[in-house]
Formats: C-alpha cells, sequence, structure tokens
C-alpha cells in the first residue's frame, strides 16, 4: 500500500482548501507555511484547487503534491474564488474545514490548536474563528476591533448584546465538516461583481446555532496588496446595490426582530465603508440618489440606537449620520450658549460644548498674517441654522479698542449636496489682517446668535507645505498659536527682544546641524522674494516652461528650477538659475521661498524633504504654493 493509499483510508483532522488561480509567485511561500504546520501530517489534508490558471501556479502545485500524500490538487475551469472553494469543500475529507488564500500564511501552530479547540466544543458550534493580522509592507497593522470583545478562547453566544461587534466577516475561521449538509459559497448578486462572499457564508454557517468558537492561540496573517478584485471593484457603482441586496437577505430571514449580531454586520460594514468613501450611491443624483439612499434607511430602521452608539468603528460624525438614516422619528438638533446637544425623543444622542476649529495654515508675509483652517463638528451635518465666524482682534495697549469682522465660510458637504441626509458638514475659512502691534486674535463661532466655544488644533502631519509649529518668527513679528486659550498670539519684537527669541525657539532644536540650516534659511529670506519653480516627476512640465519666461525679467526675484535627475535642463535666461531637487540647497531656498510653482500641486510632487523633515523647518516656511494653472501664476510686474 502507498503512502497515498494509506492517507485515503484515515479521515484527517484539519482540512485546508487552498483556492489557486495565476499566483505561482507566491505558492512557495505558501508550501512552506503548510509544511511548517505543526499538526501532525497524518491529521493534514491540503487541497489545492487551481482554478484554470495560466501560469505555472497547476503545475507547481502538481509538483508540490507529488512527494506528499497529505496534499492533493483539483483542477477545474475558472469559476471565480467562491467555486474553487467548493470544489475544495465538497472534495474535503477532514473533520474541520479552514481556508487559506495563497497569499497570505497562518501561524504554525494555527492547524493543531484550533482542531484541538473544536474537538472540545460542543457539536452546536459550526464556526470557530482566531486571530487575523492584517500585514502591510512587512508591517502588523492594528487588530481589528472585534478583539475588543474576543479577548480569551472560548465560546461566544451571538444572541447577547454584548457580542453584536464581533462582525467575523473573513476567512480566518474553520468549519465543522458536515459533508452533505455543508454550506457552500453562494452568494451571485445581479451585476456578478462579488465582493461579500466570505461574510455571507460565515453569517451563513454562524445562522445554524448563533454560537462562534474563538482560539486565541492561533493567527491568520493576511499579506495586504493593491492586487485583486476585492481592491479593483470597490466603486460605488458597482458595490452599493450588491452590499444593499447582501443586508435585505439577512435582514429579511428575521422580519422585525433581526439579532444584535446581525444588525452589527450592517454598522460595521457601514463604518469602514464610510472612512473608505464607498459606503453611499454616489454614482447617482436627485430622486435615483434618495431611493437607493432609501433602502440603506430601511434597515437601519432595524438597528437599535444603542448599537449605533455604542460601536467602536464609527467615527462621531458617522454615528450622527447613521442614526439620521432612521427617519421614523428624526433627530432634533439643538443649541444653547456653549452647548451642542441632538435628540431622539427624549434620549440624547450627541452632546456636545465645542466644536473644532484646525487651522491648516498660518503664514507671515509683507506684514501680513494669512491663516487658513476648518471648523468641523458631527453636530454641522444636521444643523439647518444659521453659522457666523467672527475674527476678533483685541490690542495690548489700554487705549486701543477691540474688532470684530464676519468672516466669509465656505461649505463643505461630504455625500450628495442635496440630499436630505448629509454624511458630514464642515466650513473652511481664510483671513489676513495686517500686523500693525502686538495683539491677540480669536475667533467667536455663533449659531443662531448663541456663542459656541471652539476647540483649537492644528494640522502638523497634513499633506501640504502648511505643516505648523506652534510659534513663528518672521521679520519684527513673532506669531504664537496658543492652543488651550484659543487665541493667536502676536508679539512686536526689535533689536535686542527678537534676538533672544530667534535663539529661544533655535534652541528647542535638538540637532545643531538643524539649527545652523535655520540660520542659513533666515539669511536667504532676508536678502529677497525667492520663487522656485518645481514639476513633479511624472506629468506635464508647465512650470519649466514659466520659469523659461519668467527668468528673462529683471526683476529682483531670485527664481530658481529645481531640476530632478534625468530631467531636460530649461533655457534660465538672464535671471533664473538651477538648483538639483532634493539638494541641501533646494531644501533651505524652500523654506525661505516666498513662492512655489508648481505643475502638481500634491505635496510629494513639490516637496524637497518628507512631511517629518519639514517640521523643523515650518515656523521659516511662509511660502505661497501656486499652481501654474493659475491665470496669475508665475507673474510679476
Amino acid at each position: 500500500m502507498t503512502d497515498r493509499e494509506s492517507y485515503s483510508d484515515r479521515q484527517p483532522a484539519a482540512s485546508v482548501v487552498v483556492p489557486v488561480y495565476n499566483k505561482a509567485s507566491h505558492l512557495k511561500a505558501c508550501f512552506d507555511c503548510l509544511e511548517r504546520q505543526t499538526i501532525s501530517k497524518s491529521d493534514l489534508e491540503v487541497l489545492l484547487i487551481d482554478d484554470g490558471s495560466t501560469d505555472e501556479s497547476l503545475a507547481l502545485c502538481e509538483a508540490f503534491a507529488a512527494e506528499r500524500p497529505w496534499v492533493r490538487v483539483v483542477a477545474q475551469p475558472n469559476a471565480g474564488v467562491s467555486e474553487a472553494r467548493n470544489a475544495g469543500i465538497r472534495a474535503a475529507r477532514g473533520r474541520y474545514l479552514f481556508f487559506l488564500d495563497p497569499d497570505d500564511s497562518l501561524s504554525p501552530e494555527t492547524l493543531e490548536n484550533v482542531s484541538k479547540f473544536f474537538e472540545s466544543c460542543p457539536d452546536e458550534v459550526e464556526l470557530a474563528t482566531y486571530p487575523i493580522v492584517s500585514i502591510r509592507e512587512g508591517k502588523r497593522q492594528r487588530l481589528h476591533h472585534r478583539y475588543d470583545v474576543l479577548r480569551e478562547t472560548g465560546i461566544y453566544d451571538l444572541t447577547l448584546p454584548e457580542n453584536a461587534t464581533i462582525a467575523q466577516a473573513t476567512m480566518n475561521v474553520a468549519v465543522r465538516n458536515r459533508f452533505d449538509g455543508n454550506v457552500l459559497f453562494d452568494f451571485a448578486p445581479a451585476n456578478g461583481v462579488i465582493v461579500h462572499e466570505d461574510e455571507k457564508y460565515c453569517t451563513d454557517v454562524l445562522q445554524r446555532s448563533m454560537q462562534l468558537g474563538f482560539c486565541a492561540e492561533a493567527e491568520y496573517r493576511w499579506i495586504r496588496s493593491d492586487e485583486g478584485a476585492s481592491t479593483a471593484l470597490r466603486q460605488p457603482e458597482r458595490l452599493y446595490d450588491n452590499n444593499i441586496a447582501l443586508f435585505e437577505d439577512f435582514f429579511g430571514r428575521y422580519g422585525n426582530e433581526v439579532p444584535s449580531y446581525i444588525q452589527g454586520l450592517l454598522v460595521n460594514d457601514l463604518s469602514w465603508k464610510l472612512k473608505a468613501g464607498i459606503a453611499l450611491p454616489a454614482h447617482l443624483e436627485g430622486a435615483a440618489y434618495g431611493r437607493a439612499l432609501g433602502r440603506l434607511g430601511n434597515l437601519m430602521e432595524c438597528v437599535d440606537d444603542d448599537l449605533i452608539l455604542r460601536h467602536p468603528n464609527l467615527r462621531e460624525e458617522h454615528r450622527l449620520f447613521a442614526l439620521s438614516l432612521k427617519r421614523r422619528e428624526p433627530l432634533r438638533w439643538r443649541v444653547a450658549p456653549g452647548a451642542l446637544a441632538v435628540l431622539r425623543g427624549d434620549a440624547l444622542v450627541f452632546a456636545d460644548g465645542c466644536a473644532n476649529a484646525t487651522l491648516t495654515r498660518i503664514a507671515v508675509r509683507d506684514g501680513e498674517l494669512h491663516v487658513s483652517g476648518t471648523l468641523i463638528s458631527p453636530f454641522f451635518a444636521g444643523w439647518e441654522g444659521g453659522v457666523e465666524l467672527l475674527l476678533r482682534r483685541r490690542p495690548r495697549k489700554a487705549d486701543r479698542g477691540g474688532s470684530a469682522d464676519a468672516l466669509a465660510l465656505t461649505e463643505i458637504v461630504e455625500g450628495c449636496p442635496t440630499a436630505t441626509v448629509k454624511l458630514g458638514r464642515s466650513f473652511r475659512f481664510d483671513f489676513a489682517c495686517n500686523l500693525d502691534e502686538s495683539e491677540d486674535i480669536w475667533l467667536e463661532l455663533r449659531l443662531d446668535g448663541a456663542s459656541i466655544p471652539l476647540r483649537w488644533s492644528v494640522r502638523e502631519m497634513a499633506c501640504s507645505a502648511y505643516a505648523l509649529r506652534h510659534t513663528r518668527i518672521v521679520g519684527k513679528w513673532r506669531v504664537r498659536l496658543d492652543l488651550g486659550k484659543g487665541e493667536i498670539v502676536v508679539d512686536h519684537l526689535t533689536g535686542k527682544a527678537r534676538e533672544n527669541a530667534i535663539k529661544l525657539l533655535d534652541g528647542r532644536v535638538p540637532r545643531w546641524k538643524t539649527r545652523l540650516d535655520r540660520r542659513l534659511i533666515r539669511r536667504l529670506a532676508e536678502g529677497g522674494d525667492i520663487w522656485i519653480y518645481t514639476d513633479g516627476p511624472d506629468g506635464p512640465r508647465s512650470a519649466l516652461t514659466q520659469f523659461e519666461c519668467d527668468g528673462q525679467r529683471d526683476d529682483g526675484i531670485a527664481r530658481y528650477y529645481a531640476l530632478r535627475e534625468g530631467q531636460r535642463p530649461p533655457r534660465c535666461g538672464s535671471h533664473g538659475k538651477l538648483v538639483a531637487f532634493g539638494s541641501r540647497r533646494h531644501k533651505m531656498l524652500f523654506c525661505a521661498a516666498t513662492e512655489i510653482i508648481v505643475s502638481d500641486s500634491g505635496f510629494a510632487a513639490y516637496s524637497p524633504m518628507p512631511e517629518k523633515s519639514l517640521l523643523d523647518f515650518a515656523d521659516l516656511f511662509n511660502a505661497e504654493i501656486v499652481p501654474t494653472c493659475s491665470d496669475d501664476a508665475g507673474q510679476a510686474d
């Protein structure tokens, strides 16, 4: 009797189903992972299901199986990952079914520990899960919020509200093999785009008993990449109808009494898709948008407010959006001085004493203070009353009165701007004011006349050259952000007071070389206007064209083109110069510049240094970023 024949006479504990389609480059690592499993090979069956691969995958699978009686290969015409897994389920002889994608891996003890755990479980436990770790570019990512609930090995009753947020939707599972009675993958949406087959399979299995096993002593390692349909097909026009139909199926199984666990699946799905910007039918407009969103609203009517309010993966603004989708008893938005509140009936669902003012830019040029920022609050999404922002200034001299000016606000709406239910709403503001003397500057928000305090913050690691430090000294002005008081403190400094202030500010920088660079940047900035022209690594060279034109001008402006390696050098003209992109000279000129003329306004396309490095010099940076598409880009008279 051959080794393979002896294997066919016994029932292994674990059958591992591996669907393979054109994964030749990943198979060696996959095979190594299976070889390293600590479970006895007599208790292991691996089913490699080749789904019509056109590369070397089938040959590699057959070669691996040839010397290993515990490995079988099943080849079939291409039918998709679900049908490949179904072929493995039908062929499996093990007591427990495991699933592994060929570009992922398992910790060595996974199959052994999960199989032993299953042996200790009551027969009604149909599915056991174990931790899944997302790995991107070799780095382990934060664990899913379900592990705030699944902390210890054991059995979790999915009918209990405290387990509603587990949301088992990925294939880090083992399933009790019921052979002819097995659940199969059968998610087949009308448009043929299949992206939720894992979630439906797990839910169909769990529905049998609503008991979930959890083995903490194992690990599925999900190697994240941008390959595959699960990433490529995430557009609302291909996803929304399928998603809603799936949950209409789930909820329809229970009538009006949908279990909290099933409710949690919808809230979990909505939470991550809202973050990714793919939750709403953004491909539709007007009445069609309203009808499509109404389907989601009908589902949300069956979800308990308490679950929405406590779900760990919902952002605060998304939490209110989810609540507002329930239209039977609309939310009520109320303001009072120093108070924002949202109620459902008499129940308080949101309360805050402040809105947020996030500053995204601060610069001092030619004796003017330029500030940009955004007013943010989850409350704004449903507020239909007045919004007013006042700029207040108070000179330090006792004989000078203060001033208050209304600022123009630009409304930013997430989701469909004309929809009754908005995903989010914020307001962008900009102001510039002449600096004449030492003064304090702050903002006052009023909603229907009620004054609402502002909680100030700065976007320090923004994808923008306007990253902020809290203090900057430009010319004779020191501008300091007092986040605690919510003020911009402006001090007029001259002579020794200015020198001491600069020494104190530079002294906070720990590296001596950086302190030296800061002094050199100040000297450059004091020498006159500097303009830098930069094109991205790809795309148009409109900044180069602009530089060639402007380089003929004798107007006192020092102009530099940041030349990348391999780029064609421009004609510099009589008054233009070149600087090597990313060089130390470029970095110092960049920080000292008054204008950066760019063909690509993405931060990485024009900055000679990463965001983190720029923070050492951000208080020196006062340039205007000018896209070449602007009518007056690069023009000076």
